[in-house]
């Protein structure tokens, strides 16, 4: 048995967050969450976890206990090759937890088996050779089919990320925004129809890297807005 402990400064490091005005709907004002994608897989491995006083807590529980109201989790396409985690059957285990809880959920979708980020955007293996056309189906099928998984289950979901640190586009080569910022753009809009069609109220986020950097910001978003790309966030 592994025992791990978790004050609030080491959630800290992992804090994401979105503030709102929220005052007219009852809403928080401010949300405050943490992507904690990883906690079905600690738990397979033995950890478990324990708050400041040494008690015993299932994760998600824990995190609401330290403060937070929503937690952000990733899905990959096919991640049986990494043991099956993150899978969208492994994404509704925490989200039914996250729910009871009455935390809220972004999704995180990262569109390939594995690890997407600005250095990485891996197209799926079951998507290898497809043409632009066929990709943009892929996409849409794989968004709307792990959504209404979770609708079917009653789950609210409040955000939902359309790529994962996508500063270069994703989908490479087909998406690469250096290379082909249109196909990006449309790929991008097919996640966006695709969210809002099983969950219309949902917002759909961009989601970049480096904040502190302009300059990134006005290339994606300048060539999403110039090939008729849509976000809300």
């Amino acid at each position: 048995m592994r025992r791990l402990f978790i004050g609030i400064l080491a959630v800290c490091a992992a804090f994401s967050y979105l503030s709102c005005t929220g005052e007219a709907s009852g809403e928080p004002d401010f949300w405050l969450g943490a992507d904690i994608s990883w906690a079905t897989e600690y738990e397979s491995r033995g950890y478990k976890f324990y708050n400041a006083d040494g008690e015993e807590r299932e994760c998600t529980e824990l995190m609401k206990e330290l403060g937070l109201n929503a937690v952000r989790l990733r899905v990959w396409v096919d991640p049986s090759a990494h043991g099956g985690w993150c899978s969208k059957e492994d994404l509704l285990v925490k989200c039914l937890r996250a729910e009871k809880l009455g935390m809220a959920i972004l999704v995180d979708f990262h569109y390939s088996d594995w690890w997407a980020d600005p250095g990485q955007q891996n197209i799926p293996k079951s998507w290898a050779g497809l043409n632009y056309k066929k990709m943009k189906k892929a996409l849409a099928k794989h968004t709307k089919e792990t959504l209404k998984l979770l609708k079917k289950h009653d789950i609210d979901v409040r955000w939902v990320q359309v790529g994962n640190e996508t500063t270069n586009g994703f989908l490479w080569p087909m998406g690469n925004i250096k290379e082909n910022m249109e196909q990006y753009a449309g790929l991008t809009q097919a996640g966006y129809e695709a969210v809002k069609k099983v969950y219309p109220d949902a917002k759909v986020i961009i989601h970049l890297d480096c904040a502190c950097d302009p300059k990134r910001y006005d290339r994606v978003f300048d060539g999403l807005q110039k090939y008729g790309a849509q976000w809300d966030i």
